[in-house]
């Protein structure tokens, strides 16, 4: 297994010591395969930092915590606020397949998302609620989106 430098390296810069407040524009809602089936998340854009407003990612995938859930249906373009932590991961490929490449790489994303709140909405309309069983939030980030296969995956976030 070869293991590449990071990408996000502003986010590695930043440290895992502290929180910060970041913010950033929703793009859309996808879903990745859980050990209890399909998982709801978060696709935020331009991600920077609340203070001196420096671009930290050109994108980030979130779980959809129960803070981005209680801002109800995003629309593409809206502003979302949040105080994260920066950690590290292992990026790609890990399980036994050969016919699978294994080159991974050690990158860095936000995690423990709180205090999420909207911070600049695309629109006046009000936010419909998500709906609170998860078989029923996979079904409507199906239907949200005009690919059929929404699922997150590393291999979709070439452009790190």
């Amino acid at each position: 297994m070869k293991v590449r430098a990071a990408r996000r390296q502003r986010l590695e810069k930043l440290g895992m010591e502290e929180r910060h407040q970041f913010y950033g524009r929703f793009e859309r809602y996808g879903y990745k395969a859980g050990y209890r089936g399909e998982e709801p998340t978060i696709l935020l854009r331009d991600v920077r930092l609340v203070v001196g407003d420096k671009l930290m990612a050109d994108h980030l995938w979130f779980n959809l915590t129960k803070g981005f859930r209680e801002l109800g249906q995003l629309q593409r373009g809206d502003m979302v606020q949040f105080n994260g932590r920066v950690d590290r991961y292992v990026k790609g490929y890990q399980g036994v397949k050969d016919s699978i490449s294994h080159d991974t790489v050690i990158d860095y994303q936000l995690s423990r998302p709180t205090q999420v709140r909207m911070r600049t909405p695309i629109d006046s309309f009000p936010r419909l609620a998500l709906p609170t069983e998860p078989w029923q939030v996979i079904t409507l980030i199906q239907r949200l989106n005009p690919v059929s296969d929404v699922r997150r995956r590393d291999e979709s976030a070439s452009t790190d």
